[in-house]
């Protein structure tokens, strides 16, 4: 009995890593580095910035990866404050995200646009003395969630695990009582 559940165990697991196998590129929200990642260089005071943005559509977020070099030498600039604004075009709605240093002049930062339209990014480039330079950043549409499949594979994927985990427990306690309840009457007769 335990042989089948295992291998109806294994066959689900087989099944979902091929869900995932030709689930789109955009799906996987730990890729940065993608076909939809846009780039850009830009002079901002003494430095020079690279920036890349990876928009996450099943998450509606965008992650920022932030390269600030001293434009005369070419060195990292391990102190700078970068932050990340945002604004949507139809509406007043703004946020910001500061990023966080993650290497010797290399700043990461994930900005959630939460409504759907139209935003716009800018960012702020902060020397420790404290003059700031400001870095026109990129225009993201963000999609309604519903307008997302990735999304729902997910769900799908999740609940089915669940579910056959769920099933394999009820089953091995039901197995272990009936056992127990076998060795008792044995040992009572």
């Amino acid at each position: 009995m335990f042989g089948k559940i295992a291998n109806a165990v294994g066959l689900i697991f087989l099944v979902l890593m091929g869900i995932g196998m030709v689930m789109p590129a955009s799906a996987w929200a730990q890729d940065i580095i993608g076909p939809d990642t846009r780039r850009t260089e830009a002079q901002a005071g003494p430095y020079v910035v690279d920036v890349e943005a990876k928009p996450l559509p099943s998450l509606q977020s965008v992650q920022f990866i932030v390269q600030v070099r001293d434009a005369a030498s070419g060195t990292p600039v391990p102190d700078a404050k970068v932050t990340v604004h945002t604004s949507r075009q139809s509406s007043d709605e703004a946020g910001y995200a500061h990023a966080s240093p993650v290497g010797p002049g290399v700043y990461f930062a994930t900005v959630k646009m939460d409504n759907p339209g139209v935003w716009d990014t800018v960012l702020d480039i902060e020397q420790p003395g404290g003059e700031s330079y400001p870095v026109d950043g990129f225009e993201f549409n963000v999609i309604p969630p519903a307008g997302n499949p990735e999304a729902g594979y997910v769900f799908i994927g999740v609940a089915v695990i669940l579910a056959a985990g769920a099933g394999y427990l009820v089953w091995r306690i039901r197995r272990n009582q009936r056992q127990r309840a076998e060795r008792s009457e044995s040992t009572a007769a």
